[in-house]
């Protein structure tokens, strides 16, 4: 896929599938801008795609604050001119039984997993209608379909998530503007969630592909569905999980 000339967001850039998407977004020739908190590793991945030809900017801060989330927005479109795609992936997800569930919990997974994505989306469909083409893809989980103990709070969020998508599609599809989601199932063993367990995922063997998803994967999904080879897909679910859930 050729995206020269093409300028991509990409939020939770820092690791795991963000930082995947983004590096498969600069091996296409898309300029790329780095959304995460984490400054160092958002900076250095500035660093290796700049490194490999592609034009990298990162932006360190809190998804959760709208006036930086804003700023950075109007930031990418005055250094790059436009704003082609938009790869949601930012997100935590902390565990906890659902008696444990307090209203800060509740809010942190929400503001994070929702709230900035609804945001993020808002902001790049303001420059991508003013322009005439884009595309969105929003990552959603497999836990949005099938439940998992101690993600009751992260479920929600990501079944908002796939909600919120479809209404945008269906918004903007006349506009030249595409909405898509993309879930990834079992993702590489080694991304851990914020509280650090990985005892509860299940065994790769058990899975139907015998093994975790690697976060590239995923990626591909992703920068397939912002490239004009996914044209005429709109309002789509994308399931990255080798098969493990079949809807």
């Amino acid at each position: 896929m050729d995206l020269s000339g093409k300028t991509a967001v990409v939020t939770g850039a820092a690791s795991g599938i963000g930082r995947a998407t983004a590096r498969e977004f600069g091996r296409c020739g898309a300029d790329v801008a780095l959304f995460d908190v984490d400054g160092d590793g958002a900076n250095r991945l500035a660093v290796e795609l700049e490194g490999s030809g592609c034009r990298a900017f990162a932006f360190a801060f809190d998804l959760r604050d709208r006036a930086q989330l804003g700023g950075a927005f109007e930031a990418v479109h005055e250094r790059f001119g436009r704003i082609d795609a938009l790869a949601n992936v930012a997100a935590i997800y902390p565990r906890a039984h659902v008696k444990d569930v307090t209203e800060e919990f509740w809010d942190r997974v929400i503001s994070v997993d929702l709230r900035a994505a609804f945001f993020c989306c808002q902001d790049a469909l303001r420059v991508m209608e003013a322009q005439g083409s884009g595309s969105i893809v929003n990552v959603a989980s497999g836990t949005a379909f099938r439940p998992i103990a101690g993600l009751a709070v992260y479920a929600a969020a990501k079944a908002g998530v796939v909600g919120m998508s479809r209404v945008l599609a269906l918004e903007y599809a006349r506009k030249g503007i595409r909405v898509n989601v993309v879930a990834p199932g079992h993702t590489s063993p080694d991304v851990e969630s914020e509280d650090g367990s990985t005892a509860d995922w299940a065994a790769a063997e058990q899975l139907v592909p015998g093994r975790y998803m690697a976060p590239d994967e995923s990626a591909n999904a992703i920068v397939w569905l912002c490239s004009d080879a996914a044209s005429g897909v709109n309002g789509a679910i994308v399931n990255v999980n080798g098969g493990n859930y079949m809807p």
